[in-house]
């Protein structure tokens, strides 16, 4: 199901109907039941998903504790089981192979461990504050664990989840916005992000051995393709929250039209930056110091979101390089400008998607040093899509889709309503040349 939108999605409206067919009294048990059935069902082992209702069963009761001892120690006590565990799974290649075994332990390990961590230590620390009171069990395994979320978020504030779960109502209006919220997602996902994909994945498999000109196709192919997938999956899962009268705040607002860093990450993955600007850069000092604290305050955070992405070297360089840029985009007009932050954005994405610093070094080289628009070069690169002569048509029909989601966004930002054409195009494009195959989503990997 984890690899399937649509089986993903056809479970989520099944979800949905059985949803509002039961009295209110019983709906977050038919919530529950779902979760246990998405996340088993996606699990490889059983293993994963008894650890993980392990975790959050243990950081209940600790919550609980945590509401009576409202201080410092008992918050680090409660979050370090959760945070210990994320930490086993991101860096688990570095742990001696005579103390874990690698290969088997990632197996038994949690789904969707980066994300569900961090909605458990915001949970706490806003027990900690004093906003909320502890949840009850039912409700915390259900903010922390929602089926439509625990993948790849949107990573939803508790203080704004818990009174709407406590009596969601549909809204004919709020559901219209979500279904079209789906469409847009499944046109994102099957379209754009699927179709993408291959391409891609290719050129980085043979970086050496392909077509500079092809290295800067894949460069801008991959923006698309991760913003594609993990925007899509956002949508569907906004708008099957929305369908349930729950309205969750939108992750993306057209980022590839930001004017500087700063603003891209006030567009892009809107609920981890805002998570790491509440639970990271503000306890830090955030902007109220000196300028050099500042500039500090602003590294420690992206520092910070490249090891929540991943622990090579590439994450920690993205991350470094995207704190650099958001603290000059400041200070620098250039930087603010729309085009430049795109393409600076884009090649930022290369070392996030290499499989390592020596990989991206070598990609990097290769764009500039052997480019040529030659017939043999364009030729070269346009069979990367697919082996045979149908290439010409499956890019036209991707960069079509890229296209419109590019037109979609442009309007979006303006906040120009086109609802009812963009239904139309999403629909009909994502029939007639969506790629169907089952793909997992990327960011499912964090």
């Amino acid at each position: 199901m984890a690899n399937n939108i649509l089986l993903f999605t056809a479970f989520s409206l099944a979800v949905i109907l059985i949803y509002y067919c039961v009295p209110s009294s019983i709906r977050k048990f038919i919530l529950l039941a779902a979760n246990v059935v998405f996340y088993f069902g996606i699990s490889t082992y059983t293993g994963g998903g008894l650890i993980f209702l392990a975790d959050l069963i243990f950081s209940f009761y600790l919550s609980k504790l945590l509401d009576k001892y409202k201080n410092k120690f008992f918050l680090a006590l409660s979050i370090l089981p959760s945070l210990s565990l994320f930490i086993l799974a991101k860096y688990i290649n570095f742990f001696p192979a005579s103390l874990f075994n690698p290969s088997a332990l990632k197996l038994i390990l949690p789904i969707g461990i980066s994300f569900f961590t961090l909605k458990i230590i915001s949970c706490h620390v806003e027990i900690y504050r004093g906003n909320i009171q502890a949840p009850s069990l039912c409700d915390y395994v259900l903010y922390v664990s929602l089926f439509t979320q625990i993948l790849s978020g949107p990573i939803m504030r508790v203080n704004d989840f818990l009174p709407q779960l406590s009596n969601p109502k549909f809204n004919p209006e709020q559901a219209r916005a979500g279904a079209f919220m789906i469409i847009m997602g499944l046109f994102k996902k099957l379209l754009i992000a699927n179709m993408a994909m291959p391409f891609v994945d290719k050129v980085h498999e043979n970086i050496s051995g392909v077509p500079a000109l092809a290295l800067w196709m894949a460069a801008f192919l991959y923006a698309m393709e991760l913003y594609a997938d993990f925007s899509g999956y956002s949508d569907i899962s906004n708008g099957i929250m929305k369908i349930m009268g729950i309205d969750v705040p939108a992750n993306f607002n057209a980022p590839y039209f930001s004017s500087g860093f700063r603003d891209f990450w006030g567009r892009w993955h809107i609920s981890l930056s805002s998570w790491l600007r509440d639970y990271v850069y503000i306890p830090l000092g955030g902007s109220r110091c000196s300028e050099l604290r500042r500039f500090v305050n602003v590294m420690i955070t992206f520092i910070v979101s490249g090891l929540w992405h991943g622990t090579g070297l590439n994450f920690l360089l993205w991350g470094i390089s995207h704190g650099l840029l958001v603290y000059l985009s400041t200070k620098i007009k250039l930087l603010r400008s729309q085009l430049i932050t795109f393409l600076l954005v884009m090649f930022l994405w290369i070392p996030f998607r290499a499989e390592n610093i020596s990989s991206f070094a070598n990609y990097l080289v290769r764009m500039f040093r052997d480019f040529n628009i030659s017939f043999g070069a364009i030729n070269s690169s346009l069979r990367l899509f697919v082996l045979n002569s149908t290439s010409i048509n499956y890019a036209l029909s991707l960069f079509t889709g890229i296209f419109v989601l590019i037109l979609h966004d442009f309007f979006a930002k303006r906040e120009k309503d086109y609802g009812a054409v963009f239904t139309f195009l999403f629909v009909s494009l994502t029939i007639l040349f969506g790629r169907l195959g089952a793909s997992a989503f990327i960011y499912a990997g964090f």
